[in-house]
């Protein structure tokens, strides 16, 4: 009878969950924004740290909203980033002693550089940039932070799959420019279930992978680093919105979403299945 019980559980564990247009709406950003700020490019990458959102849009743009206060804390421009910014995760890295860790921020195109970024109230800057110098993501490569445990991992593959992930140390700081490569990589990690990689989220040894970029294509993706396997989907399709950036906080699973108009971008929350 155990045994019973034990395959009933795994088999709930690896049905799909299913998100719903009534989920519950974390912000609509267009109800957090004084009518003074602009928005310029494209919703992308989403990091969270305590009470403060930051979310990234394309060619730059930065806005730090309180998620307590139901406010925009600021809005600029990143000083040295206008790439496409896919992808960002805070670490628990304080070298300044400001409230906010410092920032990983995914360039995605072009030379794929990861821009390890300090914020403040007032403005931002780049304190290191990594590379990868490889030629195993010919277009696109995103980079997702393990905060807990130290560890970075380059993202990407061909649009339609297969996907991978490759891990590496998390560089010193002391260098403001890094180039990892092949014999750096710890592991690789194949990722099968994605078709076209959104965010990234790394946490208690599983990535949370958003993908797709059309309706009927909407999903969160959750595997195990340990061995490639995924665990868990969740179905945004009831959503009906392209997922963007991604974090987890407290449980609850925080999914960025791209609307046609700027000021209706979203976020909104999930239980987390893991915990």
């Amino acid at each position: 009878m155990k045994t019973v019980h034990n395959a009933i559980a795994l088999l709930l564990a690896l049905m799909p969950l299913i998100a719903t247009a009534q989920q519950p709406v974390v912000l609509r950003l267009g109800d957090w924004l004084p009518d003074t700020v602009a928005l310029s490019g494209s919703a992308q990458g989403m990091a969270i740290h305590s009470n403060c959102a930051v979310m990234l849009r394309h060619g730059g743009q930065c806005l730090l909203l309180d998620l307590k206060q139901h406010s925009l804390i600021a809005s600029y421009m990143l000083d040295g980033n206008t790439t496409h910014c896919n992808n960002a995760s805070f670490s628990s890295l304080r070298p300044y002693g400001d409230d906010l860790p410092l920032l990983y921020v995914s360039g995605c195109y072009g030379d794929k550089a990861c821009y390890v970024t300090r914020l403040t109230r007032s403005g931002s800057s780049v304190v290191q940039r990594i590379y990868y110098d490889s030629d195993c993501f010919p277009v696109a490569q995103d980079w997702c932070l393990d905060a807990d445990s130290n560890r970075l991992y380059a993202y990407g593959g061909r649009k339609g799959g297969p996907m991978f992930l490759k891990q590496f140390r998390l560089p010193s700081l002391a260098a403001p420019e890094v180039h990892l490569s092949d014999s750096d990589v710890l592991r690789t990690i194949p990722v099968n279930c994605v078709a076209v990689a959104q965010g990234s989220k790394i946490k208690g040894g599983h990535a949370y992978l958003p993908d797709g970029d059309r309706p009927g294509h909407f999903w969160l993706h959750i595997i195990s680093l340990a061995t490639g396997q995924e665990v868990h989907t969740i179905d945004l399709n009831p959503i009906g919105l392209e997922p963007e950036g991604i974090d987890i906080r407290d449980g609850w699973i925080y999914v960025s979403f791209h609307t046609p108009d700027p000021r209706d971008n979203r976020i909104y929350r999930f239980p987390d299945p893991i915990r």
